[in-house]
């Protein structure tokens, strides 16, 4: 992205490699959004860890952006969590 102003890169390690497929399935949807210029992706790096990105051209886009992934993220692990007892 050409006029990327702010970035984000976080890295989440998981218990298990089914978690951390379920939470990027879960998600991969709210990444092809692009909206004001925003850019994110998540990926799995590994058996049982994501990587979120998000790439924005203006501050405001970009907090919200990463709050709205990071919130979704939460969320989700909260849903994984009561319906499979998987996380701690």
């Amino acid at each position: 992205m050409n006029n990327t102003v702010a970035s984000f890169k976080a890295v989440i390690e998981l218990d298990s490699a089914e978690v951390a497929s379920a939470l990027v399935r879960a998600l991969a949807p709210e990444t092809e959004i692009k909206l004001r210029g925003v850019r994110s992706e998540i990926r799995l790096i590994d058996d049982s860890a994501i990587e979120i990105a998000v790439e924005a051209p203006d501050y405001s886009a970009f907090r919200a952006a990463v709050n709205a992934l990071l919130r979704l993220t939460s969320s989700t692990l909260e849903l994984i969590r009561e319906l499979s007892g998987s996380l701690p």
